[in-house]
């Protein structure tokens, strides 16, 4: 009880210092580092864990999601410490004052600075996601295509496997987060081919097993059988069988982005792959639980007469730009929170007109309008703001131009150089 207290006036001071790091590690005289069973200190922890990405981050929006984060886990902390045996239970109300005064401190300066920033709400890096603060609000533009795939799930009689096909960075891996929130009927299942790197079959089937439960787990609390023992391809199917039999469970949607990469997985020579497709057509034919839905660039026309045979019942959806409205609408008022005429709407269709409606080019040019004037301490972009960002646009987007220019054929290649060389000589 004795060491309770101390590391509990510990604790308390390094959040009143602000010396957020030290109590995220529980470095002290009396706080006992990472070495420790105590569920109390761990969540103390990860509070200071926010309450210090709070107070490094520049961007004050940003600040005050860390802040909303961190006060979440002082609730629960709160709540803990009510049914914990820990001897720092006892004390943890006080450590809990002590770090509650720390938020508010920070969420007022925080505010503060966020009444002088505009807020950059645009996505450029990692795919749109339920789970960011604005995520929801920044999406646009896929109302028709989420009906369609709602409409082709819900079909009892019908269990075809469904293709999402677009263009690279038109947003399919933002579609497939989002049907987290947008199918609320269905536990989405989400394997991607290209942050998930796998060397062989049997260690691609073991972890999309290991991704389906994680995901269930944390969605809603849905515990999904474990991968079986035994031979690889008679494991999945063994796991598929589980899961269509699974008990008062949902339906389960199996998506795997970047699909074009599974050939990559089996051998040159051997019947791997054509088990593992006989293995998906069959799951498509016979289950009705568990459902698949694979998304990639190429359109399986483009894939050899394997992947034909083995799909013939696909429902291809197609993905592309956004419509010249909604990219405009986008720019215009991204967020409610958006301040008017940040971005005026003839800027935001000279944007569109340069962008096409690609959505990362899109996105791109709002967060590049919006830094610029942050930097500039201004508050509404103007033609010469939008032809200041483009040499940076164009610059951060050099990967994924390179990536269409090399996913070009030869011939179309030649084509755009020489669209290229004509738009020139007319300038």
């Amino acid at each position: 009880r004795a060491l309770a207290e101390l590391q509990a006036r510990e604790l308390a001071r390094l959040a009143g210092d602000g010396s957020f790091a030290a109590a995220l590690a529980l470095q002290g005289r009396w706080l006992p580092g990472r070495d420790h069973d105590s569920a109390l200190l761990r969540g103390f922890s990860e509070a200071a864990r926010f309450l210090a990405a709070a107070d490094g981050t520049y961007l004050p929006h940003l600040a005050q999601q860390h802040l909303d984060d961190a006060e979440r886990q002082l609730a629960a902390i709160d709540n803990l410490r009510v049914s914990s045996r820990e001897p720092l239970a006892r004390f943890a109300p006080m450590i809990l004052a002590v770090f509650r005064q720390a938020l508010a401190e920070l969420r007022e300066r925080s505010a503060r600075a966020a009444a002088e920033t505009l807020p950059n709400p645009f996505v450029t890096g990692n795919p749109i996601s339920g789970a960011l603060h604005w995520g929801r609000q920044v999406f646009r533009g896929r109302e028709t295509v989420v009906r369609q795939i709602e409409g082709l799930l819900g079909d009892r009689q019908n269990s075809a496997a469904l293709a999402l096909i677009g263009p690279r960075r038109c947003g399919k891996s933002s579609l497939l987060n989002m049907f987290r929130l947008l199918l609320a009927e269905t536990q989405i299942v989400l394997f991607d081919l290209q942050d998930n790197p796998a060397t062989t079959p049997a260690v691609f089937y073991r972890a999309l097993a290991e991704q389906a439960r994680v995901q269930a787990d944390r969605d809603r609390r849905l515990r999904l059988p474990a991968f079986p023992d035994g031979a690889p391809i008679e494991a999945l199917r063994a796991w598929f069988d589980a899961l269509e039999n699974l008990a008062d469970a949902p339906r389960i949607l199996i998506c795997i982005d970047e699909f074009e990469r599974l050939a990559s997985l089996f051998p040159a020579s051997g019947n791997e792959l054509l088990q593992f497709m006989g293995l998906l057509r069959a799951t498509i034919q016979h289950r009705r639980r568990v459902r698949l839905l694979v998304a990639g660039a190429a359109p399986f026309d483009e894939l050899d007469a394997l992947w034909n045979d083995h799909f013939i019942n696909l429902r291809e959806i197609r993905i592309g730009y956004l419509e010249r409205a909604t990219a405009v609408e986008l720019l215009v008022r991204p967020i409610d929170e958006s301040p008017p005429e940040t971005i005026p709407r003839a800027i935001a269709e000279a944007a569109v007109a340069r962008s096409g409606g690609q959505p990362y080019l899109t996105q791109l040019y709002g967060s590049l309008l919006v830094d610029h004037l942050n930097a500039a301490q201004r508050r509404s972009a103007t033609a010469a703001d939008l032809a200041a960002v483009e040499e940076e646009l164009l610059d951060q987007a050099g990967y994924y131009f390179r990536n269409v220019w090399q996913d070009l054929p030869a011939a179309a290649q030649a084509i755009v150089a020489a669209a290229a060389r004509a738009d020139r000589a007319r300038r």
